[in-house]
């Protein structure tokens, strides 16, 4: 008798333990409105499961049924490009920077809400002129989108 009260409360413990520590991750909003991933649905769902990996990271759970939610609205999208050309000499600068807002919502209420920029740079340098039709690097849209997903949750304080 014992015994299975002991068994009980440890499972009670337990499961609570657990569902304290689990978050959603609700709705990622593409509400970029110039530029290439304008409205892409694509780049939203790439943030959502870059999100899920790095609230794995920091150590929490994800449950789709959990009180706990952070919903996502990318706001910007851009490359900034700089060059410098001397002779047959140059350089190329190429800044990614992503802008994104998340809200905290716990039980259906908006607890916490936050912004945050994520920024990736690829340099290059030739001693050729060599044009690439101004091409996207997927490695650096991946970079920026990964840090400003850490910096969305370290702000959020979850």
């Amino acid at each position: 008798m014992l015994k299975s009260i002991v068994t009980l409360l440890l499972t009670l413990l337990l499961s609570f333990t657990y569902g304290q520590e689990t978050i959603q991750v609700g709705e990622v909003n593409n509400k970029i409105e110039l530029g290439p991933f304008a409205g892409s649905r694509d780049l939203a769902f790439g943030v959502q499961s870059i999100l899920e990996e790095a609230i794995q990271d920091k150590g929490y759970n994800l449950s789709y049924n959990a009180e706990t939610q952070i919903q996502v609205d990318l706001l910007f999208f851009d490359v900034q490009k700089t060059n410098v050309q001397i002779a047959v000499y140059s350089k190329n600068t190429d800044e990614y920077q992503i802008i994104a807002r998340a809200a905290l919502i716990v039980n259906g209420k908006k607890k916490k809400q936050v912004i945050a920029k994520g920024t990736a740079k690829e340099v290059s340098t030739a001693t050729l002129i060599i044009d690439e039709g101004g091409q996207f690097s997927q490695a650096n849209v991946s970079t920026a989108l990964k840090k400003v997903c850490v910096q969305l949750i370290d702000k959020l304080k979850l």
